[in-house]
């Protein structure tokens, strides 16, 4: 994890733009990008706190960022797509003087945990802090609201216009909590949240299941695994819970159900399996090396790694086998980190970087490892605010039991691996009363194994334990736990 998580961070600092950011990809010379850039600023955050660069380093190339940023044309507080390196929008198809209210907030997730972050008393680490609160304060979301009563992700300036509302459920829920917390007079009214993203409900399918996932929200199959991974590399979704899902067991399961397919229902002859998951945003493994939005109803055999490995907090073992897979597998190895997608079928890949795909790798992974940028983003007091004006309850409310361990259902089994930070394993569970709580071990033969009693706190715990002489890995193992009421909840794991 630390060589090919810092591989890929060193898209942001040893293949950044003389501006700081990050450039678009390999293919537009020196055009930057804004939301792949605000992914960029979290992962320099991740290689500053594991030390690949200095604390120095570091805020010299965010110096840099945000003055670009605060030279560049804007429009109505929002940026552009792109940019040249002057600070002028670049074309991206027909917006030429455009905000883009989607790239913007990528961007200032970003920009909110580097305010987190950088707390120190130099003069740069203060011009950073002054720089975001500045950019915090002059994005006038309310503007891209219109009269619509729905956020408008674009803004054209050459004829006042604005365009394509966005609803949910799709990449563009960190855009509505963003501008539920802005400062005043820039924010929007949580019925613009309520009307716009949630369609007053009307985002919600209600007892839907694929592959026997229940999944509230989004297309059929879930779409992309984007949607799980650009909002939610600053939202912590673990801690999101409105009326309607839980969005910790939304994602997972979208996560679970694109595995699923690539697995069990793809063609044979893509060759996925195991090792090769993942369908997301990305260029073209094979010809004719498209960029293109993947899905299991939107499938040409190309995985981009950045699907599994963006989703290691979901699925971390899953996750590990694409990581160890592709750390072997030569052909999608790229320049920094691995190539943008490859197709196990042809055994090529498209060695070009995409800063939107290289982001959420690094991001993604250290959120799993220790939550650093969730962390940063979540104790910003006005997301705080956010979040409870969408209705986000103050903790989630989960059923009692093994709330976090999704059960594949073509085994019927839940994989678990040591946490690579902590050395154990780490089941999460949840209680509805404080107490002395027994976790049972037995194998298939059902001899007990393991028999450990702990105490809980009432609501969210986590059970650590280690491997033994008779608990090894590879193994199959059924954990009951016995809750201080005296309620049963068995979890079928296998170790590894």
């Amino acid at each position: 994890m630390d060589e090919w998580q810092r591989k890929t961070f060193n898209f942001f600092i040893a293949g950044a733009s003389p501006t700081g950011l990050a450039y678009e990809g390999n293919e537009r010379g020196d055009v930057v990008a804004i939301g792949g850039s605000g992914f960029g600023v979290m992962a320099i955050i991740v290689g500053t706190e594991h030390g690949w660069i200095t604390r120095d380093q570091s805020t010299t190339q965010m110096q840099k960022i945000v003055r670009f940023l605060g030279s560049a044309e804007r429009f109505k507080g929002a940026w552009a797509h792109w940019y040249k390196p002057d600070g002028s929008a670049y074309p991206f198809g027909d917006q030429v003087k455009t905000g883009d209210l989607i790239e913007t907030s990528f961007m200032m997730s970003g920009l909110l945990a580097a305010g987190s972050y950088y707390t120190g008393t130099s003069a740069v680490e203060k011009e950073i802090r002054d720089s975001v609160s500045s950019f915090w304060k002059t994005i006038d979301w309310r503007f891209y609201a219109g009269n619509d009563n729905a956020l408008n992700w674009l803004y054209y300036s050459h004829d006042n216009r604005l365009t394509m509302q966005i609803r949910g459920w799709n990449e563009g829920l960190i855009s509505y909590i963003l501008a539920l917390g802005a400062p005043e007079p820039h924010n929007i009214s949580p019925e613009v949240y309520n009307n716009g993203w949630l369609s007053n409900g009307g985002v919600v399918n209600y007892n839907r299941k694929f592959y026997d996932y229940n999944l509230a929200l989004g297309e059929a199959y879930g779409g992309p695994l984007f949607f799980a991974h650009y909002s939610f590399v600053g939202l912590n979704p673990q801690m999101m819970e409105d009326n309607y899902v839980n969005y910790w067991q939304q994602n997972v399961a979208h996560t679970m159900i694109n595995r699923h397919y690539c697995l069990y229902a793809a063609p044979k002859n893509f060759k996925y399996g195991e090792r090769d998951w993942g369908l997301t945003a990305c260029y073209g493994g094979r010809p004719p090396w498209g960029y293109m939005a993947r899905s299991p109803l939107n499938d040409d055999g190309v995985i981009a790694p950045t699907a599994a490995l963006s989703s290691y907090p979901y699925t971390p073992f899953y996750s590990t086998q694409v990581l160890f897979r592709l750390a072997e597998y030569t052909v999608a190895h790229g320049s920094f980190g691995f190539a943008d997608a490859y197709s196990p079928e042809t055994n090529t890949s498209e060695k070009k970087n995409l800063a939107i795909d290289q982001g959420p790798i690094v991001v993604m992974m250290e959120n799993y490892r220790n939550g650093l940028i969730w962390n940063l983003v979540m104790k910003n007091p006005d997301i705080k605010k956010a979040l409870t004006l969408a209705g986000m309850k103050e903790k989630p409310d989960y059923a009692e039991g093994f709330h976090k361990s999704m059960t594949n259902t073509a085994t019927s089994e839940f994989d678990m691996m040591r946490h690579p930070e902590r050395g154990r394993f780490e089941l999460d569970y949840f209680l509805n009363s404080a107490g002395i709580t027994r976790f049972i071990f037995k194998n298939t033969n059902d001899s007990i194994l393991k028999d450990t009693t702990c105490t809980s706190v009432l609501g969210e715990n986590i059970f650590r334990f280690a491997n033994t002489k008779s608990i090894l890995n590879g193994k199959k193992y059924t954990i009951t736990m016995k809750t201080p009421n005296n309620k049963e909840y068995p979890l079928i794991v296998r170790l590894h």
